[in-house]
């Protein structure tokens, strides 16, 4: 089972619909970690066969988006936020320590436009980096097991 996230597309559209283009047929679930300033809305309507879900950033004003959420995903439970409500420019404490209350396995978020996967205290905690800048993150769970990495379009 594979998640492709990602986060901070600022208006680069076609980066963001790239990465859709690629991994449409090979991705059973996108994660949108906001900044996305309505590039996400026409998602469900040009690509009504995938499954996406999304949160809103800071930049996403007016949005109606939630600023974090929880999935159940391949016997996993993920949450996924933007992160600029939990300082994560300033380290991951916060973020971590919301994590491990809601109990969740996986955490994806964006805001720092810095690609990083990292297991602390048994959580992934995993940033895609920016679609503005090229990057994204695939996020592979088998048999239980997570294996995520990094790509670029």
């Amino acid at each position: 089972m594979r998640i492709v996230a990602t986060s901070d597309s600022h208006r680069r559209r076609s980066y963001l619909y790239d990465i859709i283009e690629r991994h449409a047929d090979n991705a059973d679930l996108f994660i949108n970690c906001g900044d996305s300033e309505g590039d996400v809305e026409d998602i469900p309507f040009l690509y009504p066969k995938i499954r996406i879900e999304c949160v809103a950033g800071n930049c996403d004003r007016g949005s109606s988006l939630p600023l974090w959420k929880t999935v159940k995903f391949a016997g996993k439970k993920v949450m996924f936020c933007h992160g600029h409500t939990y300082g994560v420019k300033h380290g991951y404490s916060m973020l971590l320590e919301t994590a491990k209350r809601e109990g969740v396995d996986i955490c994806i978020f964006g805001h720092t436009h810095t690609p990083m996967i990292e297991k602390v205290d048994g959580i992934y905690l995993i940033n895609p980096g920016a679609v503005c800048n090229s990057s994204y993150a695939v996020i592979d769970i088998v048999d239980g097991k997570v294996n995520a990495y990094h790509a670029k379009i």
